[in-house]
């Protein structure tokens, strides 16, 4: 089981706690608490296998999911047996049109814990902004895409990628705005784009040989160093 220790794992869950509990009405929150008392065991048992199946309905593998219903089981999340599936449903937000309500805080938390416990190394790159602006450094660890590294990332750097790459399709390849371009040497370590990233990105705005889309390239140890250039527009 995942032992959410991380103090941004536990920002992440309380915020994400604090977001579900202003989604449900009093009313519900009574009649959990009555229906918290009478909960057997086995019925517990359920309820977190339901819970974990949601979350990966929703796009995340089993160890992530797991991670997630481990984290709001943690001691001091104020969370009871038996309210996890209302809880993780709850958090989901509208899914279906790509509106989350802080499920996806907490599953990228959770996924970072694991690949840090894995071994994964931080892979460090720079990012030359639009317009000339002074190049700044950034990090994230290997397997995040530039998308995750934006949304999810704890560094100065990711807080200032995220003011300048968008992903307004939540990284379904369905726009470009996540559209970067690569230095020479990085992007034939990265290799080329598949057939549906580069359909997009002969969409986006100027493109180059060296173009990305930031959704779908992902950090590897052999990019360390690596730099990416916004493009103006």
């Amino acid at each position: 089981a995942l032992v959410c220790r991380s103090k941004a794992m536990i920002k992440s869950l309380r915020c994400a706690c604090r977001l579900w509990t202003r989604s449900v009405c009093k009313p519900q929150l009574f009649l959990l608490g009555r229906s918290r008392r009478a909960f057997s065991q086995g019925s517990a048992e359920t309820d977190r296998s339901k819970a974990v199946a949601f979350v990966i309905a929703r796009g995340y593998n089993e160890d992530v999911a797991k991670g997630v219903v481990d984290a709001l089981a943690a001691p001091g999340s104020g969370l009871s047996e038996g309210m996890f599936l209302t809880i993780v449903t709850s958090m989901a937000g509208r899914w279906e049109v790509g509106e989350d309500a802080g499920l996806d805080a907490l599953a990228k938390s959770v996924e970072q814990e694991l690949q840090a416990a894995a071994g994964k190394r931080l892979v460090r790159f720079h990012v030359q902004p639009p317009g000339g602006r002074e190049t700044f450094s950034c990090e994230g660890l290997e397997g995040m895409s530039l998308k995750d590294v934006a949304e999810h990332g704890k560094s100065s750097g990711a807080q200032i990628l995220a003011e300048h790459i968008e992903c307004a399709c939540s990284g379904v390849m369905a726009c470009s705005t996540c559209h970067v371009y690569v230095d020479p040497k990085s992007f034939e370590i990265a290799g080329l784009p598949e057939d549906a990233e580069q359909d997009m990105l002969e969409l986006a705005h100027k493109p180059q040989e060296t173009s990305r889309l930031g959704c779908q390239l992902r950090l590897q140890a052999n990019l360390e160093g690596m730099t990416i250039t916004i493009p103006d527009g």
